[in-house]
């Protein structure tokens, strides 16, 4: 299971082995690189920890610590653990910022306890059966247990059509789950149990701040938090793609560094998104060592079975291409790299919190029978018309789902074939912020689903996949909670078409105007054009002896149905994420349903497509 593991720490590993317990760990030495050895242990050695990921305010714990006469005996973030959690038992948890999943066995006890951090930015898997309870940071690395059966959870595939991920704590198989951000796992004689220590939830109430205020609030968290992720025994660079998030890391981490900053871009040329000029602006300000690659449709048809593998899960973000290149260039060079990965949650960065254009919302506001008469109206006007209105008369948890779902139910239900129900249902997450404002409940969704399911998936699996950590300065859990805590018109608002208003105030001094100024892009990879450079020709091949049409995950019919619409006329941009995800979801079944998923793949797509 470690073995499987060895690119998340190809440094060193180390092993608990009792009669009732087995921890296993890979190192990548970030903190404390000769002593930080694990398992570590509390002074009697009957307390034990392997840990994946930083506590970034270790310095200051420790100290507390030494102050009520524990003795450390390294000079590592892992130890503060053991020692809190002998102080304080699960609630040491609110103790730490940082990112991570662990495990700790408690010896006097006979007690297990697994534990991720808040906002979900490393991983944690775990199956608990008759057998007992096993646990890993990798899907792949778990079921090599003999117990841990391959049957596909077909509601995960549903999840996984509707939205390119699968929700947590689902997982692609029956049986296994993800522990979610902010929970934790203890088991012991008495059983297993899961519960929450931190919930986003509780931090949605309004504050009585002035705007003035909260911007130099944001620029003291945001600084501090930047300080605190810099903190590392090897050099630290940072990706750059020229966008606010980034842009706003690089020039905080430059300012507190005391050799210029290392930073990387990549470039997917005339086809992508222009991102190397602003990177360059913001580089040349900050005079950072900056890195730029070209990267090709080439590297994805070479890489990609790779990379799904790397990914555990089916997952039809494009950005797990992009992600893996930049992160593989910065590995050349260094362990540890920040990240801007969370502003957009945090801070409302993207057009799906607008809930529609200045009209719609206008509509919403008409008293019911006028929106009434105004729906049987349109019906007969235009069938378009008709359609929108109808749109604004669905619950705001539908808006979302319809605005986000790649394939939509009709879709759905030709690619599934009736194989499951589709109920796929956000209203328990919406239901958890009631008296928020529509702005905050959207990016609360989003913080509980997408951060964690999909960006903080991809960041995670792409960078370790290079044995490469990237820290998110932007989740520090005290920024996360005091913007939760802002009104969202401070943050979007959807009659003017703005976005993250106060983070571009608070962020204003430090960017070159252009950074501020420029339009939005993602960091996905340019699908379209890749479809027409060849992959639209390699996927009837590749669905020609399909793992997951014999699995029962799709229906061969609507899956040809697709391809061959795909094949007349110009290609909508959601034509071609769908065939992505439908070649993403085929390369992942026959990894992880059909081939030995502990090993990686030797095959490109090319030799599928042969």
């Amino acid at each position: 299971m470690t073995a499987v593991q060895t690119h998340r720490g190809p440094v060193e590993e180390g092993y608990l082995l009792t009669p009732r317990v087995g921890l296993g760990m890979r190192r990548l030495s970030i903190i404390d690189v000769a002593g930080g050895r694990q398992p570590v242990y509390n002074e009697d050695g009957s307390i034990a920890v392997v840990f994946n990921g930083e506590i970034f305010n270790y310095r200051e714990l420790r100290a507390e610590l030494f102050e009520r006469g524990h003795r450390l005996t390294t000079a590592s973030d892992t130890e503060v653990i053991v020692h809190l959690y002998e102080e304080r038992g699960v609630d040491c948890l609110h103790a730490f910022n940082g990112m991570f999943a662990f495990a700790l066995w408690d010896g006097r006890r006979e007690r297990l306890f697994l534990a991720r951090d808040r906002l979900g930015v490393k991983p944690l898997y775990y199956w608990d059966g008759v057998q007992g309870l096993a646990f890993a940071s990798e899907l792949k690395a778990l079921l090599l247990c003999d117990f841990v059966e391959r049957r596909p959870d077909p509601h995960a595939v549903l999840d996984y059509l509707a939205l390119m991920y699968i929700r947590a704590p689902r997982t692609p198989f029956q049986d296994v789950y993800k522990l979610l951000p902010g929970h934790y796992l203890v088991a012991d004689r008495a059983g297993t149990r899961v519960d929450a220590y931190w919930r986003l939830a509780d931090h949605c109430t309004p504050a009585r701040i002035s705007v003035p205020e909260a911007v130099e609030r944001v620029r003291e968290l945001l600084r501090d938090a930047v300080r605190l992720r810099l903190r590392s025994d090897v050099p630290v660079g940072a990706f750059l793609s020229g966008g606010i998030d980034s842009s706003a890391i690089v020039a905080l981490a430059a300012q507190e560094s005391a050799t210029p900053l290392r930073t990387f871009t990549v470039d997917f040329g005339p086809d992508s998104f222009d991102e190397v000029r602003y990177a360059r602006l913001v580089a040349d300000r900050y005079a950072t060592a900056h890195h730029e690659m070209r990267a090709t449709v080439d590297d994805a048809l070479q890489e990609l079975p790779r990379l799904v593998w790397h990914m555990d899960e089916p997952h039809g973000d494009s950005a797990i291409v992009s992600t893996y290149l930049v992160s593989r260039f910065a590995a050349s060079q260094l362990r540890v790299v920040l990240s801007g990965s969370g502003g957009d949650e945090v801070f409302g960065g993207y057009r799906r919190y607008f809930d529609g254009g200045v009209v719609d919302h206008l509509y919403r506001r008409l008293p019911w029978g006028l929106r009434a008469a105004g729906a049987r109206w349109a019906r007969r006007v235009s069938e378009e018309l008709g359609a929108r209105l109808a749109w604004n008369a669905l619950p705001a948890e539908q808006r979302y789902l319809r605005t986000l779902s790649l394939f939509q139910a009709p879709e759905r239900r030709r690619l599934l074939g009736g194989v499951v129900q589709d109920a796929l249902d956000l209203r328990e997450v919406f239901a958890a912020v009631p008296r928020a404002d529509p702005v905050n409940r959207l990016m609360y969704v989003d913080a509980v689903t997408y951060l964690p399911d999909d960006i903080l998936h991809v960041t995670d699996r792409m960078s370790m996949a290079v044995s490469l950590e990237a820290r998110t300065p932007f989740l520090d859990y005290r920024l996360v909670e005091f913007a939760a805590g802002l009104p969202g018109r401070w943050k979007v608002d959807p009659w003017r078409r703005s976005w993250k208003i106060l983070l571009k105030r608070a962020v204003a001094p430090w960017l070159p105007p252009a950074i501020l100024a420029r339009p939005k892009w993602g960091f996905g990879a340019p699908l379209r054009a890749w479809m027409r450079q060849g992959l639209l020709d390699v996927l009837p091949r590749v669905y020609r002896e399909s793992a997951a049409v014999r699995a029962g995950l799709l229906q061969a019919d609507g899956v040809a149905a697709l391809l061959q619409a795909a094949r007349t006329g110009p290609m909508p941009v959601h034509v071609g994420q769908q065939l992505w995800s439908l070649l993403v979801l085929e390369l992942w079944s026959r990894l992880f349903l059909r081939g030995p998923a502990a090993q990686a793949p030797a095959f490109t797509l090319r030799d599928l497509a042969a």
